[in-house]
């Protein structure tokens, strides 16, 4: 994906702005960009949109951006009523288009735009933009609509930004959360308790959780004792019932059925199926990082030559 990287150091120079509606059977003309960048603001409704080989569905609170020298046209007929702000604007200072999104730290003299992005808050943004339309459509100071633009620019970027900050949060807070409940799985977690360790809400907690890695908190803690118990039917002679209390499951019916879930295997199924087996110490330190050893050892390598 693309990004602009637009210097402050001077105002964004307005070309033109508008408010577009449109009723269905309407297409986006072929429109090339000269020297301007164009951005449009879906507010209700779905366009189909392409710049260049890629496509887009404006919709509402979606931003997208057709940067200079680029080609915007629409890729099929709009289906339903549908509007959108359109702003045409000129950088005054240098611009840079990338394919690398923003590292940090993030200079504070750069607004930074990518192709495509949904606001998360939208509200400030579409009150701007139409400030900006009321002070361009008005006889004032032509400096004015310049800085009311460079204005909303700089609102745009600062949502794109604040959700790849909150992303790279999110990210590390979960990294926290699963290294802390993997040293602690011989407890009794939950989704409260491990929330209440790090003083966050319970919902916020599942939903970043979710997020980042496409799993809920508890189907990560069964992944976990599941890990456990998979090491001890393969490196031990321990009864499967044994296997449940030491990989954490306090009902043994409980843990058949997870364990079945999660391999499409019984527990004995499981440890028949591998036969190479490596006696050693039951006694394993909960916090043992063995997920990468129960795939070793699937594959009937001793763990003990790699690790």
């Amino acid at each position: 994906m693309e990004y602009g990287y637009y210097q402050l150091g001077y105002p964004m120079k307005l070309v033109e702005c508008g408010h577009f509606i449109t009723k269905r059977g309407w297409t986006h003309k072929v429109s090339t960009r000269k020297s301007d960048t164009e951005i449009l603001i879906g507010l209700s409704g779905d366009i189909p949109l392409a710049i260049g080989s890629e496509k887009f569905n404006l919709t509402a609170g979606k931003v997208l951006i057709n940067f200079p020298t680029e080609t915007i046209f629409g890729s099929t007929p709009v289906t339903v009523s549908s509007d959108f702000f359109w702003i045409h604007i000129i950088n005054q200072a240098p611009l840079n288009i990338a394919k690398e999104g923003p590292t940090k730290p993030i200079p504070e003299n750069l607004a930074i735009l990518p192709r495509s992005f949904q606001m998360t808050e939208p509200d400030r943004c579409l009150v701007l933009a139409t400030q900006l339309l009321d002070i361009a459509h008005h006889q004032g100071h032509a400096s004015s609509a310049d800085y009311a633009a460079t204005l909303l620019v700089t609102e745009l970027a600062n949502d794109y930004l604040n959700q790849v900050q909150s992303d790279t949060t999110d990210e590390s807070k979960v990294m926290q959360i699963k290294e802390w409940s993997r040293l602690n799985i011989n407890k009794e977690l939950t989704v409260r308790t491990i929330a209440d360790h790090f003083e966050i809400n319970q919902n916020y907690l599942a939903a970043i959780f979710k997020k980042v890695t496409g799993s809920t908190v508890k189907k990560y803690l069964n992944k976990l004792k599941i890990d456990q118990a998979k090491y001890l039917l393969l490196t031990t002679t321990l009864s499967v019932q044994e296997i449940s209390e030491k990989s954490y499951f306090n009902d043994y019916k409980y843990f058949f059925r997870i364990f079945k879930r999660n391999t499409n295997l019984t527990p004995a199924k499981y440890r028949n199926t591998f036969t190479s087996t490596f006696l050693n110490n039951p006694d394993i330190d909960p916090g043992y990082d063995i997920g990468k050893i129960v795939s070793v050892l699937e594959k009937g390598i001793d763990e003990k030559k790699l690790f």
